[in-house]
């Protein structure tokens, strides 16, 4: 039993390397395995997150990118042969289908109407046939001429034209007044006229330059054909035009009807110069805008022509409505010359403002009465004469005039020397000069000017070598300047151009 027991055991020392290399063996397989499933299962997960997270970030809402698309054309390999197919021949050509076509029937006027002829036969009636039995004609016998009588229509105060349509052919009366009372009636023959009294404000507009002038009762003659002025005229033109130094001499003030002369900053004076009836082909410097100035415009109904201006002046300009060329807005009227420096060689000219004006809807007509003053030839003046007339403004500025007799005119100068216009060469003459006394002020550190154009103030007058003290006076801002004589008449003026001088109530006159 030991002895089985023994050979048992020592069989199993036997096999003991033999087991222990297989139970190494099979560590070392099951290690390697471990090992490789370990790394697989890495990979895999590695797989799986990398596309669980493209899933995840894919959105399925955009379609694919452009690159990620396929295009696939398809291309027609053509056969290569074509099918042919035979036409069928035709053996036998038939219509298709017919159209009868009728000739146009030519349209049957109809029959001219037939007279119908009858036959009549003169019959001879005797007087006591006709009375007995026959029907009683009513003859009437010719009227006798007579000799024509001069009658006077009676005034038929409507004529009908139709049935809602009449006329008047009432003639209304026109009544002139002026500053001597002369009164006169004007008629339009055939036609009607409106009723106007020209010394009285809102009157109708009467363009007609032609009339007749007739007495009351004579109307047994034609009246005989005379020229009347119309009492409207084109809209003004007022210029504002420099007078420094470097702008002399200037151009186009000659043409003007009306020249303003006033103080302006820096000791100097501006013109604005009021065109009416004449053209200036060149006016210029043309210089900026003040309040006072545009208050002189708005007194003519006038267009007012600047370049820029101060703050006050574009707040009146705004406010007051005023219709106003500016070059620095409407530009197409305005030219610089090259032989002068900037500022003084800005220029414009009347006729093309004309047309700026009417592009911009500024033209339109306006009342004569409503020009300032009056004219007569046989106007004297009752002050003393004088020949000559200074107006020493400040110390580095004087304006004067010399009267010519020849002429009737006075020539202009400034700082003694004659005032020449650039265009003509030729010294500035002065029919009419109006020297107006104001209320001047200086109003900031610049040395703008205020001028109070309101009130009533002292003036002179001065024409043919005569002078005379005047008024002036102005209610408000939209009233014009009156200038009267003492005893309260409104100033007539020789015809011809004015310069009206303003002047500081402080300055002493020499005259």
């Amino acid at each position: 039993m030991n002895w089985v027991i023994g050979k048992l055991i020592t069989r199993c020392k036997q096999f003991v390397p033999i087991n222990r290399y297989r139970t190494k063996r099979l560590k070392q397989n099951k290690k390697s395995f471990l090992g490789r499933s370990f790394l697989i299962s890495i990979i895999l997960n590695i797989i799986f997150l990398l596309a669980f997270g493209n899933m995840i970030a894919f959105d399925f809402t955009r379609p694919l990118p452009e690159k990620e698309l396929i295009l696939v054309s398809l291309v027609e390999i053509p056969a290569p042969k074509q099918p042919e197919s035979k036409k069928p021949e035709i053996t036998e050509e038939k219509a298709v289908a017919q159209l009868e076509v009728k000739p146009k029937a030519k349209p049957i006027s109809p029959e001219p109407p037939k007279i119908k002829e009858e036959v009549t036969e003169t019959k001879v009636v005797s007087k006591e046939e006709l009375t007995e039995g026959a029907p009683k004609v009513e003859v009437k016998t010719p009227e006798i001429e007579t000799e024509p009588v001069s009658v006077i229509p009676p005034a038929q105060t409507k004529e009908s034209l139709g049935e809602d349509i009449s006329v008047s052919t009432e003639y209304f009366k026109q009544s002139i007044t002026s500053r001597e009372e002369v009164k006169g009636e004007i008629f339009e023959p055939g036609e009607s006229q409106l009723k106007v009294n020209l010394g009285e404000k809102e009157e109708e507009n009467i363009e007609a330059t032609y009339g007749t002038v007739v007495n009351p009762g004579e109307i047994t003659s034609l009246p005989e054909v005379k020229e009347k002025e119309s009492p409207f005229g084109s809209r003004p033109l007022s210029i504002m035009v420099e007078n420094s130094e470097g702008a002399r001499p200037q151009s186009g003030l000659d043409k003007a009807n009306i020249v303003y002369e006033v103080l302006a900053e820096g000791g100097i004076t501006r013109f604005l110069a009021i065109y009416y009836d004449q053209d200036a082909e060149e006016v210029g410097p043309i210089r900026s805008a003040r309040p006072y100035f545009v208050s002189k415009s708005l007194e003519h109904q006038a267009i007012y022509v600047h370049v820029g201006g101060s703050e006050e002046a574009y707040n009146f300009i705004k406010e007051e409505k005023i219709d106003d060329i500016n070059e620095f807005v409407d530009f197409e009227p305005f030219w610089r010359t090259t032989d002068r420096i900037p500022p003084h060689n800005l220029y414009t000219s009347t006729l093309k403002l004309r047309k700026e004006a009417n592009k911009l809807g500024y033209i339109e007509m306006i009342k004569k009465q409503e020009y300032q003053f009056e004219t007569d030839r046989d106007e004297k003046l009752t002050g003393r004469e004088s020949d000559s007339i200074l107006i020493p403004y400040n110390s580095i500025y004087t304006v004067s005039y010399n009267y010519q007799p020849e002429s009737m005119k006075y020539l202009r100068f400034m700082n003694g020397e004659p005032h020449i216009d650039f265009k003509t060469k030729e010294q500035l003459a002065v029919d009419n000069i109006i020297i107006q006394f104001t209320e001047t002020k200086i109003i900031d550190e610049e040395g703008r000017l205020a001028i109070d154009f309101i009130g009533k103030e002292k003036g002179l007058l001065f024409f043919k070598g005569g002078s005379e003290e005047i008024i002036w006076e102005k209610q408000d801002l939209n009233s014009k300047t009156i200038f009267m004589y003492k005893e309260g008449d409104r100033i007539a003026l020789t015809p011809g151009n004015a310069w009206i001088q303003i002047v500081p109530s402080d300055i002493k006159m020499q005259y």
